[in-house]
């Protein structure tokens, strides 16, 4: 068969594949997917999801399989060894994409409600049963060397067959995971922020109701931490902390799972064992997630500890944002600079998801009594770690205003909320499908504040215009149902905000301020439209000057002030230092 090109080659088929996979093939890309695996993997790793991963899978029709399943968490608690509440982390509130906070789900259902957006695309190709083992960047793309596989009678991983075949992409992405094939044929080193920790996870299908004295989170005890988590409506999961002098062998024996799942009151019984197995919990990033044509997403470019269940939340949020960057360049709307935003956007949000995960981690995997009745004694005080925000984008393409400040709410994700439209009435993303840009909103049109060459080029990003009013309101595309907009817009001091295809505001504004925000855009988005047409935003390319190296990487290993360098010119910028948040839980002698 002669080389095959498509325009995204992606190696690597769990969630963060497919979410790429389903929005490519959604915006009409010739997409292929590589998997050496014949099947989907079938056996749940991520346990938490996320209100903005639900509105992601909503705008690719595959929450409702998922949300049937799920579990609606209203807390995750953790106590220490003598049952006494440390910290309550209140996830039951509805977020601001239109869904609870939180959800406990089983993965094998969120990868066959993906799957089932590719299986039959006509413009995805899969390649199950094939692995790519090489790669050759040429000036047209990447083209893999795929060997089909096969799996031997009573073994786990397949392998290579003598059959063959090169297929091409205009881009090559790796989401094949923290052992990326891709990432070692790039060469890229990944910076260790100083987490590893083994633990014994046991996944188990439920076979009767039956109630537990602790539900969901953590049990802060040194003598064996543990975590108690449902997965969805079906399963639940237990996770125990491998001790000095314990061995994998050890942990992995069916027995050990039987005793501990005893202490926690449960038997046979109640459960039936799914999946048993010992997981290091590490904090890796990588140095480049962009390469030429070569991009690196989800676990391939980073992997956290799992105790804020962001792990497979962060990959997928990769995978919407460079889908749509793609889709722009190749489009020939934008220049091939607008990929270079993937990891200057993606970078600090994972890394501040990661910290938060490493600092809240070390409340319960201490293992020194000393150490845990400090703690214990600090919380008893009334002492509690400041909580941190929902981390948002803060540097790439969102809005300034003309003193190089932030524009209102640009970085932060979207409001979804129940609109009216017609005789429909449901959430915004479903009566207005999100392809491109979205402006919305309210007391007038949008468009009467944009000139006619600014109007061309929201048209090449493919923008649609949503007036919101109130009932009554004939002029208005839809009706603020709840007045949740009405609400939201008064909070923030706007009257506009301009919606990115992944969800994210590009910036909020008066709308006597649109066409500057607009006029940024156009720069920020390195967006190929005659300049001469629309005004010259020079404050933005000041902007960009002093932030040019914005293109993150950790500075050095073990650097202990947590400071990010870009590489390109060595400028700095703080993030959030390990130790701010959670570390001071842990330490004897720290203060109240």
């Amino acid at each position: 068969m002669g080389n095959r090109i498509f325009d995204v080659v992606i190696v690597g088929m769990g969630p963060v594949g497919l979410t790429l996979a389903a929005t490519l093939a959604k915006q009409g890309r010739p997409v292929a997917v590589v998997e050496k695996h014949a099947n989907l993997y079938g056996m749940p790793r991520a346990g938490h999801i996320d209100h903005e991963i639900v509105r992601i899978l909503q705008s690719l029709d595959a929450a409702a399989p998922v949300l049937a399943d799920s579990y609606p968490t209203v807390e995750y608690i953790w106590k220490n060894a003598l049952g006494e509440t440390l910290l309550e982390f209140d996830w039951g509130a509805k977020a601001v994409s239109g869904y609870n906070s939180d959800y406990m789900q089983y993965q094998p259902l969120l990868e066959d409600a993906l799957f089932s957006r590719i299986a039959n695309q006509p413009h995805v190709t899969l390649y199950r049963g094939w692995e790519a083992a090489e790669f050759v960047d040429t000036p047209e793309g990447v083209e893999a060397l795929l060997f089909r596989t096969e799996l031997a009678e009573g073994a786990h991983v397949p392998t290579r067959t003598d059959h063959s075949e090169r297929i091409t992409g205009r881009y090559l992405v790796g989401a094949d995971g923290a052992n990326s094939v891709v990432r070692r044929w790039l060469g890229i080193e990944r910076d260790d922020l100083g987490f590893n920790e083994k633990w014994l996870d046991v996944d188990a299908r439920k076979k009767r109701e039956f109630q537990l004295d602790f539900d969901c989170g953590q049990i802060c005890d040194p003598k064996r931490p543990v975590t108690v988590l449902p997965l969805g409506k079906r399963h639940r999961r237990w996770e125990w902390a491998m001790l000095p002098g314990e061995t994998r062998e050890e942990l992995e024996r069916p027995e050990t799972a039987w005793r501990l799942l005893a202490e926690q009151g449960v038997s046979a019984d109640d459960v039936e064992i799914v999946r048993q197995i010992v997981y290091t919990f590490e904090a890796r990033i990588a140095r480049e997630w962009r390469r030429g044509h070569t991009f690196l997403v989800g676990d391939a470019a980073h992997t956290m500890p799992p105790f804020q269940g962001q792990g497979m939340c962060s990959g997928m949020r990769d995978a919407v944002n460079l889908a749509w960057k793609i889709d722009a360049v190749l489009k020939g709307v934008c220049d091939d600079a607008l990929l270079d935003t993937y990891q200057q956007e993606r970078y600090p949000h994972v890394y501040d998801w990661t910290i938060i995960s490493i600092e809240s981690g070390k409340v319960p995997c201490t293992l020194d009594p000393a150490i845990a009745d400090a703690r214990d004694a600090k919380f008893r005080s009334g002492w509690r770690p400041p909580m941190p925000d929902f981390p948002k984008l803060n540097f790439g393409v969102i809005g300034h205003d003309r003193s190089g400040a932030l524009m209102p709410i640009a970085g932060q994700l979207s409001l979804q909320a129940t609109v009216q439209r017609g005789s429909r009435t449901g959430l915004f993303d479903d009566l207005f499908p999100h392809y491109g840009y979205t402006i919305v909103s309210l007391g007038d049109n949008a468009e009467r504040y944009l000139s006619a060459a600014q109007l061309q080029m929201l048209d090449m990003l493919g923008t649609q215009y949503v007036k919101l009013g109130a009932t009554g309101d004939d002029d208005a595309d839809a009706v603020d149902v709840e007045g949740r907009y009405a609400e939201f817009f008064e909070q923030h001091g706007i009257e506009v905000m301009i919606v990115r295809p992944d969800f994210y505001v590009f910036a909020g504004c008066a709308l006597a301020d649109l066409g500057e925000a607009i006029d940024d855009l156009q720069h920020r988005a390195a967006m190929r439209v005659n300049r001469a047409a629309a005004t010259t935003n020079t404050h933005a390319k000041a902007v960009d000057r002093e932030r040019a190296a914005q293109l993150p990487a950790i500075a050095s290993e073990g650097n202990p002030t947590a400071t990010i360098a870009g590489p390109r010119t060595g400028a700095r910028l703080t993030a959030p230092a390990p130790g701010s948040v959670f570390a001071s839980a842990v330490a004897p002698g720290a203060s109240s």
